[in-house]
Parts: structure tokens; C-alpha cells; sequence
């Protein structure tokens, strides 16, 4: 396989403007059952991303947290740390077996197009926040009304009833 591709039973589309993204693809693993992404992004350290993460993780079957950025793993918190520039593949390759990825970072969004963005408000918004922000599905304090939750759930394969406890659960309004 030559350098930067991938198998050919991923589905790798350009679905947006500007770079090319990866879409999240099917996942050979689970027997062609599609691994589900979704970024938990935010204006700042300490929005809550990670107890997003957490709470997420405890709902969704099968899912893997996994933080991307600056510094080092912390045991307390039950996750993967990956340093900010580790390629998406490779993070989607050493978790395979999970049927949900929750990857808390802004920095990703630049490198694929996930099922799901949650954005985090918060003060002092860092360089990365905007772009992350003008991603998102779900912004943390916003309203969001019943037509686009039963896109959101379409989108991720849900019922309706559970992505309103993951719009409540990412401190959306529905």
C-alpha cells in the first residue's frame, strides 16, 4: 500500500470544501459494520470536554475515548492519549474493534470529517476554537429543534431518543 492510502474496503471521500477530509469509513474488523466518530471540541482547556467524553463513553456501547494534544496521559482519566500530529489512521487502526471513536480534540477536525461534532463554549477561545466551532453539530448552551435531532440520529445510525441524550449530555438544548 503506498504512503498516505488507505485499504481499499475504507471509504475515503473528499465530502467538504477545502482540504481533503476522510470520511469515516467502514471498519473491516467489525465485519464491514461502520466505526462511528464523533470530535469533542472546545473553546479551551477545562470546558468539560473530557467529563463530555466520559459520559458518552458510558453511554454508547463499544466506544473508545481517545485525546489528541499537548502534554502527557493522565491515569486518572480513562482514555488514549495521542500527541497532537499522530495521523487519524493510525489512531483508527489501533482501535478497530470499537463500534464508536470519541476523540476530544479541535486539532482533528483539519484532518477528517467525523459523524458528529460537539463544540464546548467557554472564555478565552483558542486559536483552534473558531474553526472547531464553525464545525460543530451540537453547540454546548444552543437550542437544538426537532427536525435536525432526527438528522443528527439518521446521520448516526440512532434512535431519536438517544441523540437527545447526547445533545443534553454535550449541554445542548432540545
Amino acid at each position: 500500500m503506498a504512503s498516505g492510502s488507505v485499504p481499499a474496503s475504507w471509504d475515503v471521500s473528499n465530502r467538504a470544501s477545502g482540504p481533503e477530509f476522510a470520511s469515516i469509513s467502514l471498519c473491516p474488523s467489525l465485519g464491514g459494520l461502520r466505526m462511528k466518530v464523533i470530535v469533542i471540541s472546545g473553546a479551551s482547556s477545562n470546558v468539560g470536554k473530557t467529563t463530555v467524553a466520559r459520559n458518552l463513553q458510558a453511554l454508547l456501547d463499544g466506544a473508545a475515548f481517545v485525546k489528541i494534544g499537548h502534554g502527557r496521559f493522565n491515569p486518572e482519566v480513562k482514555n488514549h492519549f495521542y500527541p497532537l500530529g499522530t495521523p487519524f489512521e493510525t489512531i483508527r487502526t489501533k482501535h478497530a474493534e470499537a463500534s464508536w471513536l470519541l476523540i476530544e480534540s479541535n486539532a482533528i477536525l483539519r484532518e477528517i470529517r467525523p459523524d458528529l461534532v460537539i463544540y464546548l463554549e467557554g472564555e478565552d477561545p483558542k486559536p483552534s476554537a473558531e474553526y472547531a466551532r464553525n464545525r460543530a453539530d451540537i453547540v454546548s448552551g444552543q437550542h437544538i429543534d426537532r427536525n435536525e435531532v432526527a438528522l443528527l440520529a439518521a446521520r448516526l445510525g440512532v434512535p431519536a431518543s438517544l441523540m437527545r441524550r447526547i445533545v443534553r449530555i454535550s449541554g445542548g438544548e432540545c
